[in-house]
């Protein structure tokens, strides 16, 4: 079932494959093992007392996340044979994209298919691949900004590819990619990896993967398509059988510019006066254009939801635009990959 990956990038070193870049950032994240799996009363960050539903939560539901069918042959650097990535959770089609706690329990959770294959609150679709496997843009594009957040996922990219169309790349070893290099689809933008406390907590038995996120207008959306669903924005090109890229396709636009990223006027500016998070609002000041700053917000305010009051609620950032003509296609290399298959457990599959 497994080849062996032959890579054309070298491997990762193994700090950077889980996120370790440096001791104060390794202070910081012993840290925040002490304050949410110790599940200690009061989270502060920033001087500001974050709620404690905001803990990091698993319960026995969770137990079904670990896989070492799916994770031991991927950290040996194994990808199947047929070029089919296993997809570990899909989005929760009941919460995700409304709020985010950092919790792992399947209660409510279910998948665009009805299925349990996610989990509560899950804003992406996670595809199994091996540390240091090369990831691409799912759409031509500029690379805005990068995150690195351990407790939300390591290190992160962020690509706007205009018409209100974002897309993260997160669980990243190294960034190939610079912040303000616009890419064709199909395009390298960095190497995967396994950063983040939800992979590292687990080792070897969560799969390494790429937790995979689309954003229309600020809000994360699922590129599946329920059945009966209309055609909306954000949806894979192939439907729900998203194929890889090798390269640009026809009719694909120019990669957006930085600078023509558009946002509303004034937004970024009256939002940030509300921010009650210094190493946010530093963040935000730090970063080298608008679209950045755009994106950054947007991304704190779904999964930093601590830091910001309960009545900013919904922030237009950003002009709205035709988000549809943006068609999406698999992260992952055609050199490797060809397309996704579902890897259901029996407790994941949907009712037949």
């Amino acid at each position: 079932m497994f080849r062996r990956l032959e890579r054309t990038h070298p491997l990762p070193s193994i700090a950077d494959r889980f996120g370790i870049r440096g001791r104060e950032q390794v202070l910081r994240d012993l840290g925040t093992v002490a304050s949410h799996l110790l599940r200690l009363p009061t989270v502060v960050r920033d001087g500001v007392p974050a709620a404690g539903g905001d803990r990091f939560a698993v319960g026995i539901s969770s137990a079904g996340l670990l896989r070492p069918d799916l994770a031991l042959p991927a950290y040996a650097g194994l990808v199947p044979s047929d070029g089919i990535s296993p997809v570990f959770n899909f989005f929760d089609r009941v919460g995700g994209g409304r709020g985010y706690r950092a919790a792992v329990t399947r209660r409510t959770a279910r998948d665009w298919r009805g299925g349990r294959l996610t989990y509560d609150e899950h804003d992406g679709t996670d595809l199994v691949c091996p540390p240091g496997t090369p990831l691409v843009v799912a759409a031509p594009g500029v690379v805005v900004a990068t995150r690195d957040d351990w407790l939300r996922g390591g290190l992160t990219a962020i690509v706007d590819h205009g018409s209100g169309v974002v897309t993260q790349y997160t669980h990243l070893s190294v960034m190939v990619a610079e912040v303000g290099q616009t890419l064709a689809r199909g395009e390298t933008v960095a190497l995967s990896g396994a950063s983040g406390l939800d992979m590292t907590h687990a080792f070897p038995l969560v799969p390494p993967h790429i937790h995979f996120m689309v954003w229309i207008d600020g809000t994360p959306v699922d590129p599946f398509r329920a059945p009966g669903e209309a055609l909306r924005p954000g949806l894979w090109m192939h439907g729900n059988a998203p194929e890889a890229a090798a390269g640009p396709l026809t009719g694909d636009p120019a990669p957006p510019r930085i600078a023509d990223i558009a946002v509303a006027d004034g937004a970024i500016e009256r939002l940030l006066a509300l921010c009650k998070a210094a190493s946010i609002r530093a963040e935000v000041d730090r970063a080298p254009s608008d679209a950045a700053r755009v994106a950054i917000c947007e991304d704190s305010l779904h999964h930093q939801r601590w830091a910001w009051p309960a009545s900013v609620g919904d922030r237009a950032l950003r002009p709205r635009a035709d988000a549809a003509r943006v068609r999406l296609t698999l992260p992952l290399p055609a050199s490797i990959y060809r397309g996704i298959r579902a890897a259901d457990a029996p407790w994941t599959r949907p009712p037949s």
